[in-house]
């Protein structure tokens, strides 16, 4: 049971939000050609996730497993800059997703506000329930077609990630609960911009 809970974790880590958010752009990116989005998930792929990891861990000397507040403090930092940086280049590929990373960008400020404070938040429950959030958004912005039922899968997904992530005893329900508040909060940015 540990180790199903620890693969469910890592594939719903908070890292793959670009790719995760592909699915709540699906309309958006579906116009893209084929060489357009595989340039596009090389460079997500490098910046969102290589780069950082390699930075965090030969660098840094960061726990990635379980980074103590000081650590997180960085991560969120750095993800925040990572996130307007991506907004700032979909001005020049696919306006829609601005608003997308720059909402990223101040739920990874919150977070980082969070833990100043030294208040712990989960980033998971963040990430899953501001992808609940901008689907939801979306929805209502766009009304895409098909978009009710991936708004109701990324729904099962959030809880299953905080189901997942209470059962490891990774977080206390305080801490999901503010994850959660502050990814749904980050979220609505996506209608205003």
């Amino acid at each position: 049971m540990k180790g199903i809970l620890q693969a469910g974790a890592i594939v719903l880590h908070p890292i793959f939000l670009p790719l995760y958010s592909l699915f709540v752009y699906w309309p958006f990116v579906a116009g893209l050609d084929f060489w357009g989005a595989g340039v596009g998930l090389v460079w997500i792929g490098f910046v969102y996730l290589i780069l950082p990891l390699v930075y965090f861990k030969m660098v840094r000397h960061i726990n990635i497993a379980e980074p103590s507040l000081l650590h997180r403090r960085s991560i969120y930092r750095a993800y925040s800059l990572i996130n307007f940086g991506f907004a700032l280049v979909n001005v020049f590929l696919l306006n829609e997703y601005i608003s997308f990373y720059i909402g990223a960008g101040f739920l990874h400020l919150f977070l980082w506000f969070l833990v100043y404070l030294e208040l712990k938040a989960s980033w998971h429950a963040a990430v899953w329930a501001f992808l609940v959030g901008s689907a939801l958004m979306m929805f209502y912005k766009f009304d895409f077609v098909g978009m009710p039922l991936l708004l109701l899968v990324f729904l099962v997904l959030a809880v299953a990630v905080i189901a997942i992530r209470y059962l490891q005893k990774a977080h206390t329900p305080l801490e999901l609960a503010v994850g959660a508040a502050v990814g749904v909060i980050s979220s609505s940015f996506i209608l205003f911009f």
